[in-house]
């Protein structure tokens, strides 16, 4: 059975007319090519080349030999070519850590696009609030709210977001007196979102006029991941809540919930889209921190305008 080569070498000679120009090209020894013709020529049984010491003539039997060459190699080319555009098809699993309500209604219709997109990739979604713990717990990439994220071993890319507003239903405001001062929250009956971030404690840092910064400890009544659940509980009137506009913007607008100390402001949140560098990850992660990088910011636009309140909203009745 021929060897592969043998037919690159015999199209190569053909080609450039000569052994030295044609073994140049391949970048081997000229008498390595002549001994890889002869050896050609002695399984065949004929004469494909005549050698004289001016030029090579090819045989009639050799220009039919080097036709079907020709096929051969060009087949061995598409083959190659199928193989090579596979591998460069993103494929695999992916683990994307995320928190709970972002992950509901901003990650949700990019990762769905994602997977349309690219079939042959796989996601697993741990939802969480915890932040997050790259390579460690296996996640590729990791989505985390927070005021500010630094690493110097993580890449990370950031999206502005509405700052949280502090509410309350007006029966509750009824009932047990509007706050007039940051102070007056501690009394109040709270809500939190887990996990606390300042060392086990529930703390509101607030921005009020002429730049004044209060620390404000409080003690929740209720503590969990999901905001939804928070929102629930300040529109049913049973505590003061630290909320995303676009969870609230509905209920502020008919009534149903209002700001407490309107004056004063929560920190600034961003979202950060954190992996480890570039050039560690694989061709699937690589596409789907490319893909989020340009989907999330319009898809984030899309739901601080109102988008995701609505939606969500329509689903959870009932």
């Amino acid at each position: 059975m021929n060897d592969l080569n043998n037919f690159l070498f015999f199209a190569r000679i053909v080609e450039y007319g000569s052994l030295t120009s044609a073994a140049e090209s391949l970048g081997v020894a000229k008498s390595m090519l002549s001994q890889r013709l002869s050896a050609l020529e002695k399984e065949l049984g004929v004469q494909l080349i005549r050698r004289t010491s001016r030029r090579l003539q090819v045989t009639e039997i050799g220009k039919r030999y080097y036709a079907q060459c020709g096929v051969i190699l060009k087949e061995v080319a598409n083959a190659s070519g199928i193989v090579d555009s596979i591998r460069k098809l993103p494929r695999g699993k992916l683990r994307i850590s995320c928190p709970i309500n972002f992950s509901q209604g901003v990650l949700a219709p990019v990762l769905g696009s994602f997977l349309e997109t690219y079939p042959d990739i796989e996601i697993v979604l741990d939802v969480t609030n915890r932040p997050p713990a790259l390579n460690g717990n296996g996640h590729d990439v990791a989505l985390h709210i927070a005021p500010a994220v630094k690493s110097s071993t993580l890449v990370t890319t950031s999206y502005g977001l509405d700052r949280e507003v502090i509410v309350a239903s007006p029966a509750l405001l009824s009932r047990i007196g509007a706050p007039r001062m940051p102070a007056d929250l501690k009394a109040m009956p709270s809500a939190a979102q887990l996990p606390a971030v300042t060392g086990g404690r529930y703390v509101w840092q607030l921005l009020g006029p002429k730049k004044n910064r209060q620390s404000v400890h409080h003690v929740p009544r209720l503590v969990t991941e999901d905001l939804w659940v928070i929102r629930a509980s300040a529109l049913a009137g049973g505590v003061i809540a630290a909320l995303p506009p676009v969870l609230c913007r509905d209920a502020l607008d008919d009534g149903r919930l209002v700001r407490v100390l309107p004056e004063w402001t929560l920190p600034e949140q961003r979202l950060y889209v954190t992996y480890p560098s570039k050039a560690g990850l694989t061709l699937a992660a690589r596409t789907l921190v490319d893909f989020i990088s340009r989907h999330l910011r319009s898809e984030l636009r899309h739901v601080q305008d109102g988008v995701f309140q609505f939606s969500i909203a329509q689903g959870r009745k009932g």
